[in-house]
This record gives structure tokens, C-alpha cells and sequence, in this order.
């Protein structure tokens, strides 16, 4: 089995990302508005589903990693749905403006979260696909968390003292941490990859996205055109909008499925 050692890797994640979301989330945890606990919680739930399963599987438990597996059927779609409420949340601020951070930054971070949510998606729907091919589909499921990197790094850059942010005059800088997170979330992505030989597609897939939200969050994300569209996100009602990014992850998910039912391992091929 690839990865054994990847539940502690995916441990490490989790104080990086309270240090990260500690200013805007968890310190006001009590006040936070709905879609960011959504989102919290599916994310969080998501990376404890991926230890646990390299957990089990590396330690000879398949029927549990199979279960687990299974489970994931129902948390992808709320997993969407979450991220929809980010995505309208995001919106939302942009037109209310409570901080100089939403006009500038949130057309371009909503480019970042399209692609981002889409290539999840993609990876997840292979990782199903798959599942009878023990090395792709590791890698697949791994590779989903390469999209929750760039959120916590960002955050996490103004700890350097170059990009310190001192008051709202300093924002800009933040622009440049965002950047600075792609840039090492995509090499690592492809440092992966490399190391993963004929196997590594979801890596390079991952590594590829990344770099391609980098280029939307920096040209198409300022656009006049795009931040009016954007703005007109704003009015959509949020439940109907997280209801239908959930059924869109039930399909994809039952897609997946059924295509890895049908699927035939290649000669030779490990079977999970």
C-alpha cells in the first residue's frame, strides 16, 4: 500500500489550520455565521475520514476502511454543499463591504474556490471510480487535500515579517501570501507527482489547478465584468443554493460508484 505514513501526515494539518482560522473563525466561534461552521465541519470531517482510512488500510482493517469509504458518499455531497455557502457567504461580504479585505481579495478567492471545488470533485469521482486499483486510487483521495492547502497557507503567511499585517493599510500584502501559498501548494503537488512515477496524475491534476487559480485570482479576479458578476451572487438564497451543490455531489458520488463497479482492474492490478 503507498503512503503508509499519511494519517500522520494529515495529523500535521490540523494545527496548522487552527493557527491559520483562529482570527477569523475559532476565536469568535460563537458569532461565526452558519456557512463558515458548515464548511468548518465538512472540511474537518473530510481529513479525519482520509486518516482513518489510511489508518485502517495500513493496518489490515479493510472491511472498516471499506465502511469508512462508503461513508464518504454521504459527506462529499455536504462537503459541496458547505463550500456553496462559503462561496454566497463570500459574495455577500463582497457587496457589504465590513472590511477593506472582501472588495479587494473576494472576486479573485471565489475564482481560486470554482476550480478548486471542481477539481476536488474530479478527484473524488476517480478516487470512486478506481477504487479496485490500490496505487491510483490512494493517490486520488490524497490529492483532495492538496485543495485545502492554499486556504490554511494563505493565512498563515503574514506570520513572515515582510508580509505582516499591521492594519487595514497592510491588506495588500495579503495578495502576496495568497500567491506565495499557491505557488508552494502546486510544488508540492508536483513534487508528489514526480515521486509517484506513472501513478502520479492526481498529483500533477492537483498541482495544475492550483496554478491555474493562482492565474484566475490574479487577471480575471480584478475584472470590472466579473466583479459585477460576482456581486449578483449575492442575492441568491443560500439554502436552496447549498441544497443543490449537495445533490450535484450525491450524483457525482453515486457516478463514481457505479463506475467503479463496472470498472476492470488492469492485469496485474492490486485490488482494495
Amino acid at each position: 500500500m503507498p503512503y503508509r505514513h499519511a494519517h500522520w501526515f494529515l495529523l500535521a494539518i490540523f494545527p496548522l489550520a487552527a493557527l491559520a482560522f483562529w482570527p477569523g473563525y475559532l476565536a469568535t466561534i460563537g458569532t461565526a455565521p452558519l456557512q463558515m461552521h458548515a464548511h468548518g465541519v465538512t472540511a474537518t470531517l473530510w481529513l479525519l475520514l482520509l486518516i482513518a482510512q489510511s489508518w485502517t488500510i495500513h493496518a489490515g482493517n479493510n472491511r472498516l476502511h471499506r465502511t469508512l469509504g462508503t461513508s464518504s458518499l454521504v459527506l462529499f455531497p455536504l462537503f459541496l454543499a458547505g463550500g456553496s455557502m462559503i462561496f454566497l457567504g463570500m459574495a455577500q461580504r463582497f457587496v457589504e463591504a465590513p472590511s477593506p479585505f472582501y472588495p479587494l481579495f473576494a472576486p479573485g478567492l471565489a475564482w481560486i474556490d470554482v476550480v478548486s471545488v471542481a477539481a476536488f470533485a474530479w478527484c473524488y469521482y476517480s478516487a470512486l471510480r478506481t477504487r479496485r486499483q490500490v496505487q491510483i486510487h490512494a493517490r486520488y483521495m490524497l490529492a483532495t487535500v492538496i485543495f485545502l492547502l492554499p486556504p490554511i497557507l494563505g493565512r498563515l503567511m503574514p506570520i513572515l515579517p515582510p508580509l505582516a499585517i499591521n492594519g487595514p493599510e497592510d491588506f495588500w500584502k495579503l495578495g502576496i501570501g495568497f500567491q506565495l501559498a499557491n505557488a508552494l501548494t502546486a510544488a508540492i503537488a508536483f513534487v508528489l507527482a514526480l515521486r509517484s512515477g506513472r501513478h502520479g496524475r492526481p498529483f500533477f491534476l492537483a498541482g495544475a489547478v492550483v496554478v491555474l487559480g493562482a492565474l484566475l485570482f490574479q487577471f480575471l479576479g480584478p475584472l470590472p465584468a466579473w466583479r459585477q458578476i460576482f456581486a449578483q451572487f449575492a442575492q441568491l438564497p443560500a439554502m436552496p443554493f447549498a441544497f443543490a451543490a449537495g445533490l450535484i455531489g450525491a450524483g457525482i458520488g453515486y457516478a463514481g460508484w457505479i463506475a467503479g463497479r463496472r470498472a476492470t482492474p488492469p492485469s496485474g492490478a492490486v485490488t482494495a
